[in-house]
């Protein structure tokens, strides 16, 4: 929910709470799914690109064997090119914080909180991240993965078929309880 839709007074309370406002932008991300980020921002610096892609996004879904993304849709069956760490690489970079995202890559993460939302899901995990990456229209990525066959319909259909596999990663927030019912 959008932070211009809460009713005046709950925003004050969140203001004087200092919990909406000052949220980390990744603390419901699940450790898999901040892995996932990270590897985007590593793919971006061994490329040498000036910002983090969709493509990149995608392509860091694919990383690691235990992605539930990866274990839900089998990706790297479509995608074997992505599969893994690059063999050249030894370590990062040094260097700044690294690339920017997108605009494009912006959008993902919006629309994988969205979906997450819409989903009932406090915790973000990869397989949100795939379906933010699907529902991004005008991207390299969603049209991969449009041509594979995965749609966000077929995606969020599988996610809440397999939500009791789910790992527990925690309490969810009460703060964000309460933020569903507005």
């Amino acid at each position: 929910m959008p932070w211009a839709n809460l009713p005046s007074r709950l925003r004050r309370f969140a203001l004087q709470k200092g919990s909406y406002n000052t949220q980390s932008m990744f603390e419901r991300y699940t450790e898999p799914a901040r892995r996932a980020i990270f590897f985007a921002r590593a793919l971006a610096l061994f490329s040498e690109a000036p910002e983090i892609t969709s493509v990149d996004l995608l392509a860091a879904l694919l990383w690691e064997d235990s992605s539930r993304a990866q274990t839900l849709f089998n990706l790297r069956e479509y995608f074997p090119m992505y599969c893994g760490c690059p063999h050249k690489v030894a370590a990062l970079p040094k260097g700044p914080d690294g690339p920017p995202l997108s605009p494009d890559s912006k959008q993902v993460l919006a629309w994988t909180a969205s979906e997450a939302n819409r989903l009932g899901d406090y915790w973000i995990d990869t397989e949100h991240l795939l379906l933010g990456l699907v529902r991004t229209q005008n991207c390299t990525a969603s049209s991969y993965l449009g041509r594979i066959g995965l749609t966000a319909r077929s995606v969020r259909k599988t996610i809440q078929v397999n939500k009791h596999s789910r790992p527990d990663y925690g309490p969810v927030s009460r703060w964000w309880r309460l933020m569903r019912y507005f």
